[in-house]
């Protein structure tokens, strides 16, 4: 990947594509490297697709201090600004999504659009608390297994359902590949976690005026650090001023991998209404 300078910092990203700019944010930790190329490729057709690494992952060094996603969304404003493309579609997986949220609010005439892909916006219930910190079945989970056999079993059982899993192991293993050789440091992994949970939009929602697309998987209902994405997805849906739902059936927290044709083609044809 090349790179070029951001407040100082080498962001590594790579260009796909030619067209309307389209930026893909990867979630808590994953380099970009870790995005399906059967996947990127479906938008590529006719978009030009701008993945990158996040801060102390893949090609783009670490820095010290705590991140935040607000940090890591004026990373993503700063690479759009360096490599002069833009106002760009922005899509965020996951952690990326609660970037993408950022970026809409911090520079919205960079932001054609959002597609806010498995995510939430923090805490937005007394009733359903958020860990402001690593949370403790994470901590014990990782102490327990080690970082790469977590992030082995994570993948496998957050990522995908089960039938999948048994019936498309190389799928599964590809991204866990992905992951390790581009992985970050443990501690820049811990710093990415903490940054998502710290993460808080809730209250910000109306002031996100772009058009945005809320897409979840029909089974992504793991109780997670910052609670269940398809719980997530709904207050997103009944929040933001100008969201739509889509729904992809039969998928978890990654359908971009184990439905990529199918879940891009979706987010192609919302993108070319924009």
């Amino acid at each position: 990947m090349p790179n070029v300078i951001v407040k100082d910092i080498p962001i590594a990203y790579d260009v796909k594509g030619d067209g309307t700019p389209v930026m893909l944010v990867a979630g808590t930790g994953y380099p970009g490297a870790t995005w399906l190329p059967q996947a990127v490729d479906v938008l590529a057709r006719e978009f030009k697709v701008i993945i990158f690494d996040h801060r102390g992952t893949g090609n783009t060094p670490g820095t010290p201090g705590p991140y935040s996603t607000r940090q890591f969304a004026a990373d993503a404003l700063g690479l759009l600004k360096a490599l002069e493309t833009g106002p760009a579609h922005v899509i965020g997986h996951s952690m990326g999504g609660r970037v993408a949220q950022w970026m809409a609010l911090d520079r919205s005439d960079m932001v054609r659009s959002l597609v806010l892909a498995a995510t939430g916006p923090g805490q937005f219930s007394d009733q359903k608390p958020v860990t402001r910190g690593i949370p403790l079945h994470t901590g014990v989970a990782m102490v327990e297994a080690g970082y790469e056999d977590y992030m082995k079993k994570h993948i496998r059982e957050t990522f995908f359902t089960p039938e999948f899993a048994e019936e498309s192991p190389e799928t599964v293993e590809w991204l866990v590949k992905a992951f390790w050789e581009n992985r970050p440091s443990l501690e820049e992994y811990l710093k990415h976690v903490i940054a998502r949970q710290q993460h808080q939009t809730a209250e910000l929602l109306d002031h996100i005026t772009c058009p945005a697309l809320v897409m979840v998987g029909d089974r992504d209902t793991h109780m997670g650090g910052t609670g269940v994405h398809t719980e997530q997805s709904q207050y997103l849906l009944e929040h933001l001023p100008h969201a739509k739902l889509k729904v992809i059936n039969g998928a978890a927290h990654g359908y971009f991998w184990q439905l990529p044709e199918e879940s891009m083609t979706a987010v192609a044809d919302w993108l070319r209404e924009r």
